[in-house]
């Protein structure tokens, strides 16, 4: 029945619908068939629409995130050099700290150490003061065998008395021990933040070679500026020169011009045809020449606006750079105060650190002079005398050995005045060779004027005599010879003196010398033996005050035992 029913009812409604379309009526049935058709339907309509919006979306997205990822690049870049300042100003105010704790570190373990030290020494004097005690109540004991018990209780508590102090020597040692490590710790925390002072001073010193390249190069683009500026004065004058000239040739033109038309107007009163018909031609020519001389004025002027134009972007170019140079010197000279204001920081800072570093090599040398005081005041009582006798062994080795050379250098004074004597008795010889020399000279010329006493020789005028070739070439060479060889003796015996003064100047030098540190050493030497006068006064008081105490500690023995 059911089935029946809806096949029925279909029937029925496919002849209604077949006679509504044959009617004309609007159709009503669905236009799809489901949901997914008609997505499908649109898609490809809006895909083949709209292809190039796409593209155009695409594009400018493209553009847009190359835009954000530069401008996060950068930023991210600000951020880092922001992080890198702040960290560089973390560790300057860390290193300030570290030294500023460093430095109370240094106080607490200076006052640290000034009380261990103090405690030291009153557990040592203590253990001292209970060895002594022990031992005098060990030789009480040996010497009464039957000691009382009070003996022994006091003997206990004496005990006890040096285990406590031992317990306290110990505890100061480590605590001395304990000193040290912070003290070593905190040297290695100054010795990190003088590597990072170091480090920023080298930066600054970079810094100031960046800026003094920079204003070099200041200075050769003002050079450049200069040059450029003389560059267009010079176009300038150029240019009015030629302007000059153009006007001046314009001017010509024109008055050329007007005298012709002058002379044309008074030649048409005339009015003569043969004379018109050569004015016309003298006319052609003029015109002729007026436009060779405008097409020469145009070329001119083309040259002349083409130089202006250069001129101007000459002229533009100068002031862009003058302008970028400007710029540039502001923000060098920007960069240079900055770079002046750090290094002046840093400088600030390097003195603290360096006020700091001696006030740390102070509390050093201190603790130095703390712990190697005791042991160095009784090395130096007990090798001050032996060093004084070696002092004074050596100075009088030393002196020896002066008065030695004191006597060498008066045996080379006296050998050196033997020399002058022998150069003086040399000089006395050469000038004695020289007279004889002389008197040769006087003997040779008595000879001359013998022997220009022959009849076939003649006297011309008086004091010159006539004698012949050969002979007068033998005396010359005779005078010349002596003369030469009284000369070369009066040099040598003159160059032995001069040798000799030397070296006795010489030698009066060296024993001036040698006197002065003979007195040097003598003044060294009474110098040492007050010293160990002094050593061997202080060693008798020394020794007199032990032999005190001895006797005050005997007394005292004697005195209980009694």
């Amino acid at each position: 029945m059911v089935n029946s029913n809806i096949r029925i009812k279909e029937n029925s409604q496919n002849s209604a619908e077949s006679q509504r379309g044959e009617v004309g009526e609007i159709d009503t049935r669905a236009p799809f068939q489901s949901v997914k058709a008609a997505v499908s339907l649109f898609g490809e309509v809006a895909l083949k629409r709209k292809p190039t919006i796409r593209r155009n979306r695409t594009t400018s997205s493209e553009n847009v995130i190359d835009k954000e990822t530069q401008l996060l690049l950068a930023q991210k870049e600000i951020s880092r050099i922001k992080h890198q300042l702040e960290g560089a100003e973390t560790t300057k105010s860390k290193a300030l700290s570290e030294l500023e704790k460093a430095k109370r570190t240094v106080q607490d373990l200076t006052t640290k150490l000034t009380s261990a030290v103090e405690s030291k020494r009153h557990a040592i004097e203590a253990t001292e003061a209970v060895k002594h005690k022990a031992k005098h109540l060990e030789r009480v004991k040996s010497q009464n065998l039957a000691g009382t018990k009070a003996c022994k209780s006091e003997l206990d508590t004496t005990r006890d008395q040096y285990r406590i102090a031992a317990a306290e020597l110990d505890a100061a040692k480590q605590e001395l021990t304990k000193i040290r490590q912070d003290f070593d710790a905190t040297l290695d925390g100054k010795l990190a933040a003088f590597q990072q002072a170091a480090e920023a001073q080298r930066t600054a010193k970079v810094n100031a070679e960046k800026a003094g390249e920079l204003t070099k190069q200041i200075e050769g683009m003002k050079v450049s500026l200069e040059h450029l500026k003389a560059t267009s004065l010079q176009a300038q004058e150029e240019h009015a020169r030629v302007v000059e000239e153009k006007g001046r040739r314009i001017k010509e033109c024109k008055e050329a011009k007007e005298e012709a038309e002058r002379k044309l107007a008074g030649l048409r009163r005339e009015y003569d045809p043969e004379l018109v018909k050569v004015l016309e031609v003298q006319l052609a020519e003029a015109t002729g020449e007026i436009e060779v001389l405008q097409e020469e004025m145009k070329r001119v002027h083309a040259s002349d606006m083409d130089s202006v134009k250069v001129v101007t972007m000459e002229l533009n170019e100068a002031t862009r750079t003058l302008q970028r140079v400007a710029e540039e010197e502001a923000s060098h000279r920007e960069m240079a105060t900055n770079l002046r204001k750090e290094l002046d920081g840093l400088r600030k800072e390097r003195t603290t650190l360096e006020g700091l570093q001696e006030e740390l090599e102070r509390t050093t040398s201190a603790l130095k002079v703390a712990q190697e005081g005791e042991t160095a005041a009784i090395c130096e009582m007990l090798s001050a005398p032996r060093k004084i006798t070696m002092e004074i062994e050596e100075s009088l080795k030393e002196a020896e050995k002066m008065r030695s050379q004191a006597e060498e250098y008066r045996r080379e004074i006296e050998a050196s005045r033997k020399a002058a004597e022998e150069a003086e008795r040399e000089l006395q010889a050469a000038l004695a060779s020289v007279e004889l020399a002389k008197s040769a000279e006087k003997g040779v010329v008595e000879q001359v004027k013998q022997l220009s006493g022959k009849p076939e020789e003649k006297v011309v005028g008086s004091g010159w005599i006539k004698i012949p070739v050969q002979e007068f070439d033998t005396l010359t060479m005779k005078v010349e010879e002596s003369t030469n060889l009284a000369e070369m003796k009066m040099a040598a015996a003159t160059f032995q003196l001069e040798a000799v003064n030397a070296k006795r100047v010489e030698a009066e030098k060296k024993k001036e010398a040698i006197l002065k540190e003979i007195e040097e050493v003598k003044a060294a030497t009474e110098e040492a033996l007050r010293q160990a006068e002094m050593a061997e006064a202080a060693k008798r008081t020394l020794e007199g005050e032990l032999n005190r105490r001895r006797q005050e500690e005997h007394d005292q023995a004697v005195a209980e035992e009694t």
